[in-house]
């Protein structure tokens, strides 16, 4: 009281007793809380480590000033309320004490409008609403400090006048809201105007207690209201922590006995708790809270599920317990202020909205690295890994806003059909590390990646083919994190979180009074009093997400964990990501033997590279004596891991590739089932230089092969010195290369090319090269991975034969994955 009446007689000068002006914002802060209908519950529920959060708490207490009702709060904990109410006061100690500047008019008065925000639109008689207006009349009067109405205050018979016409406005309406208690304030205000009168905090509180009294006669849950209204005042100048209750809520019978204390109040449990809590928590708020007619929402933190089976799982039982409409999913990357910036400017901005798409856009990224390593929480991490902890939710949910229909009135449905176009990324399109002392921090040996970059495209007409790349990881040099729009011109759009700015090129595209909110749970948790699921997750698009992370998820165990140093780079080269490529030669640990020719052994991942660099190697020394030369590849998937490398070897070093003739060593003779499409989609698509005559395909069509004499003819026509100068084969499981399978009359064949027919498999007839031809060639590689191909493998080293052992090219070089061997 005594800080209170200070800082009142410093701010309004001229006045005989400094107290006057707390009771006159007493009488009008009640007058307007009186219309208030009923008060929100806050449960903070958590352990104590949860509820020493400073920046829930933080974020609590400035949404007390910015709710428009009576807003109580609770930290509820399992401990009993004796040592949970000490445990808890000491987590309130430690947040940071508001400065006296907090308490000012201003703050006041945005409560205020807040209070006459909330009630427009509402049925309110014209009585009331007169009465709304005049009290804001006198307030912002007040607040300037107009010399004239300040002598009124201390006149009786003026202050007499104004309370009158004050009351008569509400009773004219006929609805006796406020005339009930006109004596009662006629007495209060008349003593307190007296010149000499004074009034103590204790008597205006007994009269505020008889005038409740006398209001419930005449108003139901009036009297509760004005109590409530009242402790709002008197709690102005408290700390926040003497506003804060603790609660015991371990059982059921504690969630009843705190919600049988409610009636219309609506209660909102923010649930600060493990994730596999949730469900269980959920059934005793149902069961007690939500079954008994209460008013309630529960805010859930991320993660919602660890896969998209244990999502969909979960958000089914908490729909049949809560009701899908009171559950809020809270990820505070969509608190942040220049988070909520990114739709505003998409609206406002027309011109550049019209530049987000295919046409304009070279590709996108999303970056969240951080400097923080996950020493003293690794034991945590280590079941999330960075595709759950960061890429699923928070990476996944900025990449929608930046790409989404912005304009759609169903902006959940606008985010799930972006989401749900997402392409599954394959292994090609996947980076992912492990920082060098995570496993320390771990104390043990782990496989969990702690850093990751994954390519995404959509199948949305307005984003076909632009490069959307994800990326996230601990441990890094320094903090980045941003959202990178490329345009063809070379302007770049740059979303930056902090500092935060938005810029096209060096231009601000933010307002001049644009202010930053520190703490986004501030805004997060004010949407969820205020019942706005505008800025939160929603349950189908959490559900959409988690249909393309569960697959890149399940990658992981064939993905090779870089050592991740802090400058890690990850490049993009057309439709692959590629780790810290830097042409390093093969080491001489890994060049072996293996059935009498040369081998290469290495994780997967390097085999690609060094057997790019090999391709590479071969094209410039023949070109340097020729003026053509031709490769000869399989199509299947695993030369995309080649084909990655080449690309990016391609890029920076220039390669003459419209000297370069790509070939088939086989193909199926059924255009659905072709081995053509991924040599199509890398030398045509990704290889801007490749004239699309030197891609040289076996001729099927909708009959199936044709004459083998057409593909042998234009072989002889294009390269008359009869051979390839590489191959790059592989090894199916029953030991066949090219389409060359056991016991086939064709193993012999001394023609180029041949028909054959298949016992078993897709498309029983096929094309392909012969053995004759492949060994004739200069450089010959047999590519194996994979670990279904283990017992070929073994059983080729043990001495059996194959059709493959029938290579025997001088320059043959096996390069086969570690694991196999």
């Amino acid at each position: 009281r005594r800080v209170r009446k200070q800082w009142y007689q410093r701010r309004v000068r001229g006045i005989v007793n400094g107290m006057k002006v707390q009771l006159v914002q007493a009488v009008i802060l009640n007058l307007l809380f009186f219309c208030v209908s009923s008060s929100t519950k806050f449960v903070l529920v958590g352990s104590m480590g949860d509820l020493a959060k400073k920046y829930l708490w933080s974020a609590l207490e400035e949404n007390l000033w910015n709710a428009s009702n009576h807003v109580q709060v609770f930290g509820a904990g399992r401990k009993p309320s004796s040592e949970g109410e000490l445990k808890l006061l000491e987590i309130l100690d430690r947040l940071p004490e508001r400065p006296t500047s907090y308490l000012t008019l201003d703050r006041i008065e945005e409560k205020l409008n807040a209070v006459l925000d909330n009630m427009n639109g509402n049925a309110l008689s014209q009585g009331r609403d007169n009465a709304l207006k005049l009290l804001k009349k006198i307030f912002v009067t007040l607040q300037q400090k107009n010399d004239a109405f300040m002598k009124q205050l201390s006149q009786p018979e003026k202050l007499q006048a104004h309370l009158s016409d004050l009351l008569s406005t509400a009773s004219e309406a006929g609805t006796n809201l406020l005339s009930f208690g006109k004596d009662s304030l006629t007495n209060l205000l008349a003593k307190f105007a007296e010149p000499e009168g004074s009034l103590s905090l204790e008597e205006l509180k007994n009269t505020f207690q008889d005038l409740m009294m006398s209001s419930s006669e005449h108003l139901s849950n009036s009297g509760q209201v004005l109590q409530e209204s009242f402790e709002d005042l008197t709690n102005l100048g408290k700390p926040f922590k003497e506003r804060v209750k603790y609660l015991q809520l371990k059982t059921s019978e504690d969630y009843a006995t705190f919600c049988s204390h409610l009636k219309d109040d609506l209660v909102i449990f923010y649930l600060s708790i493990p994730p596999s809590a949730y469900v269980s928590t959920s059934e005793m708020i149902n069961e007690n809270c939500n079954n008994k007619g209460k008013n309630t929402r529960v805010a859930y933190e991320k993660p919602f599920g660890y896969s998209f089976q244990s999502a969909q799982s979960l958000f089914s039982s908490l729909g049949d317990l809560i009701g899908n409409n009171n559950i809020y999913l809270i990820d505070h990357y969509l608190g942040k202020s220049i988070t909520q910036q990114i739709p505003n400017i998409r609206r406002s901005l027309k011109s550049l909205e019209k530049r987000l798409n295919k046409e304009h856009v070279s590709s996108i990224s999303v970056n969240l690295r951080e400097a923080a390593d996950c020493e003293g929480r690794a034991g945590y991490y280590d079941k999330s890994g960075v595709f759950r902890d960061m890429l699923q939710n928070h990476a996944t949910e900025l990449l929608a806003l930046v790409t989404m229909n912005i304009s759609s009135s169903d902006l959940p449905g606008s985010k799930k059909e972006l989401l749900e176009s997402l392409s599954v990324p394959n292994k090609h399109q996947v980076v992912a590390a492990q920082y060098h002392s995570y496993r320390d921090h771990r104390g043990a040996v782990s496989y969990t990646p702690t850093f990751a970059s994954v390519l995404l495209f959509s199948n949305l007409e307005q984003w076909r083919g632009v490069p959307l790349i994800l990326t996230s990881g601990k441990s890094q040099a320094a903090d980045k994190k941003d959202i990178e729009v490329v345009f063809k011109s070379g302007e770049l759009l740059h979303i930056n979180f902090k500092p935060a700015v938005i810029t096209l090129d060096t231009k601000s595209l933010l307002d001049g009074d644009f202010a930053v909110t520190e703490n986004s749970y501030i805004t997060l948790l004010g949407n969820v009093i205020n019942g706005d699921k505008t800025l939160l997750p929603d349950l189908n698009t959490v559900l959409a997400s988690w249909k393309v992370w569960d697959q890149v998820i399940n990658l992981n165990t064939n993905l090779l964990l870089h050592p991740n140093h802090k400058d890690m780079v990850v490049s993009h080269f057309g439709k692959f990501l590629i780790a810290g490529y830097t042409e390093n030669p093969m080491m001489e640990e890994h060049i072996k033997f293996f059935n009498q020719a040369f081998m290469v052994s290495d994780h997967e991942e390097h085999l690609y590279e060094h057997l790019a660099l090999d391709l590479v190697r071969v094209i410039r020394e023949t070109l340097d004596k020729s003026n053509k030369v031709h490769i000869a590849l399989s199509g299947g998937n695993t030369i995309l891991g080649v084909f990655k490398y080449l690309l990016a070897y391609s890029t920076k070093n220039s390669i003459q590739w419209d000297k370069v003739h790509i070939w088939q060593v086989d193909e199926r003779c059924e255009m659905k089932n072709s081995n053509a499409h991924n040599l199509k989609a890398f030398f045509l698509d990704e290889i801007q230089e490749m004239p699309s005559s030197n891609v040289h395909l076996m001729p099927v069509s909708s009959s199936g092969c044709e004459d083998v004499s057409v593909y042998q003819s234009v072989f002889e026509v294009v390269n008359p010195s009869g051979k390839f100068d590489y191959v790059i084969l592989g090894v199916g499981n029953d030991g066949h290369t090219a389409s060359l399978f056991p016991s086939s009359t064709t193993l012999s064949e001394t023609s180029d090319f041949k028909l054959v027919k298949v016992a078993a498999g897709i498309s029983p007839v096929r094309m392909t090269v012969t053995f004759d031809l492949i060994n004739r060639s200069d450089w010959v590689s047999i590519l194996v991975t994979g670990a279904d191909k283990k017992d070929i493998i073994q059983s080729i080293r043990s001495g059996q034969k194959y059709p493959v052992c029938n290579v025997k090219n001088a320059q043959l070089t096996w390069f086969i994955d570690e694991i196999l061997l």
